[in-house]
């Protein structure tokens, strides 16, 4: 809502004042207190319970242009333009309301007009993305992490008694997000809801110095629809196919189906409900009985503070995984908490802290036992965004990762380091 509706809103609350004065404005007691729980229903963002009340005082008082413009108000603040239309206009249709209250409704509609075009406008925005990095890991041969693509423990290849091996590798990625802006609009529980097309098509290399055997290619494609209520809740339904390839080789290709829906829990709070199934296909020899469907579902939280400076977040999910042999079937849980702190202008320092925990359904050969793991893994960063001439909106980020993966099969017990930087952005 711009400057300008906020300034035509206090009017219109004005010229509900104006009618209150009024004696055939007047309201018997009981109905005054209604009128009060709806404005503060209003005032506090329980849209839907004050149009309910404003409904039912205007069912027994029609005439009463007082609650009428206040309804309009309400319909206005939640999106719905056509009813805050009607509304309005029927009061500035009676021919007994003062000329001065009918200049404001008019301004009033105009602020609805302008409103309902730029949220119903269609738009398309391409947005292309680009960054470069190095790290350095000391543990490359236990595999990619799950960074990228959640690969999971299908790329381990170790044996009894390998050993860590460290190597330095240069990281390039090039991306295009698409968004399409419909122009329509689908009335949900009571809330008007932008209808949008997101699409993102993205690839990932990793290469190594050394040891090319474990270099990472991934190209990955997005598509789906997406809903948004400004101030309320946005949600999503993704489409995804990854090709992943390792080395030279194909390793496997996901197909995915990624819902999440976001809630806008005032200004400062957000609540996160996500789920993905995805069909795994691995493809490398040595990989037979690995192809899985893979299921989780989870609910994350972030809440910022001092001005936005100070952002918490946490979140916890679960996972199963059905492979056609059970030996790679698992299933298990993630936790994660996260902060990060604008320590100065367009800079930040961050840090998080995940565990996951697997246990998988079948023994491992010669070992006799089932796989129960927790991998533990702490993240420290700094990031900078440039605003000089040259580097101009290019983002700088430096990063020190560690990761303890314990569990009750020896060989699969490690821990690995990486230490990385990235120069990235958006164009």
């Amino acid at each position: 809502m711009s400057f300008k509706g906020n300034k035509l809103i206090a009017s219109i609350v004005w010229i509900s004042l104006l009618f209150a004065g009024n004696p055939g404005q007047l309201l018997a007691a009981d109905a005054e207190l209604e009128f009060k729980k709806a404005m503060q229903a209003r005032d506090s963002g329980e849209l839907d319970d004050s149009i309910a009340i404003f409904e039912a005082i205007l069912s027994q008082e029609p005439a009463l242009h007082r609650a009428r413009l206040e309804l309009a108000v309400a319909y206005y603040r939640s999106t719905r333009y056509e009813e805050a239309k009607r509304q309005a206009t029927k009061v500035l249709d009676d021919p007994e309301t003062p000329a001065s209250v009918r200049l404001s409704i008019i301004a009033f509609l105009a602020q609805i007009k302008s409103d309902e075009k730029r949220f119903k406008t269609v738009k398309h925005t391409f947005r292309p993305s680009a960054s470069v990095g190095f790290l350095h890991d000391t543990n490359v041969n236990v595999g990619p992490g799950s960074d990228v693509v959640n690969i999971g423990a299908a790329t381990l290849r170790l044996v009894a008694g390998s050993t860590p091996q460290s190597d330095n590798a240069i990281t390039l990625t090039a991306g295009i997000n698409h968004s399409y802006q419909t122009g329509k609009v689908l009335n949900i529980g009571a809330k008007s809801a932008a209808l949008f097309w997101q699409s993102q098509a993205a690839i990932y290399t990793k290469q190594y110095r050394d040891l090319s055997e474990f270099n990472l290619d991934v190209v990955s494609l997005s598509t789906g629809p997406a809903l948004i209520v400004p101030k309320h809740w946005r949600s999503n339904f993704s489409l995804r196919l990854d090709n992943i390839e390792l080395g030279s080789d194909r390793l496997a290709v996901f197909a995915s189906v990624l819902p999440s829906l976001t809630l806008q829990l005032g200004n400062t709070t957000e609540l996160t409900f996500e789920a993905s199934l995805a069909d795994r296909d691995y493809k490398q020899s040595g990989d037979e009985g690995r192809d899985s469907v893979y299921r989780s579902l989870g609910i994350r939280a972030g809440k910022r503070f001092a001005n936005d400076k100070v952002t918490l977040q946490g979140g916890v999910s679960v996972f199963d995984e059905n492979a056609d042999d059970d030996r790679f079937s698992r299933d298990g849980t993630r936790i994660f908490v996260g902060a990060s702190w604008k320590a100065w202008d367009k800079g930040a320092v961050y840090a998080n802290f995940s565990q996951r925990n697997y246990e998988h359904d079948a023994p491992e050969p010669l070992f006799n036992e089932a796989r129960d793991e927790r991998e533990q893994r702490f993240v420290l960063g700094v990031r900078h965004e440039f605003t000089n001439d040259y580097l101009n909106k290019w983002v700088v980020n430096g990063s020190y990762k560690y990761t303890d993966s314990s569990s009750n099969v020896d060989i699969f017990t490690y821990d690995r380091e990486v230490v990385g930087a990235t120069l990235s952005r958006s164009f």
